[in-house]
């Protein structure tokens, strides 16, 4: 019978977790900046209407809604029902 070692500190143990980790944080963050400054930035900067602050966080949600959303309708198991 073979035992799995037990790492030391749980997942933050392993320098694999800690890199994954602090890479996903740091995407999240980013992202959630982008979020809030690209449509401050259209306020202040360009005196943008809501309407085109609208159209412009529409805008970039378009390529996760054409890129994103065809594989995900695959992987659903949409099928013929048998």
């Amino acid at each position: 019978m073979t035992t799995t070692p037990v790492v030391r500190g749980g997942p933050l143990g392993t320098r694999d977790f800690r890199l994954l980790w602090i890479g996903e944080t740091t995407s999240v963050l980013g992202s959630s900046v982008g979020g809030v400054a690209l449509p401050l930035v259209a306020v202040v900067t360009l005196h943008a209407s809501p309407l085109t602050v609208g159209l412009l966080t529409a805008a970039a949600w378009l390529p996760w809604l054409l890129v994103g959303l065809p594989p995900a309708h695959g992987w659903t198991g949409c099928r013929n029902g048998r």
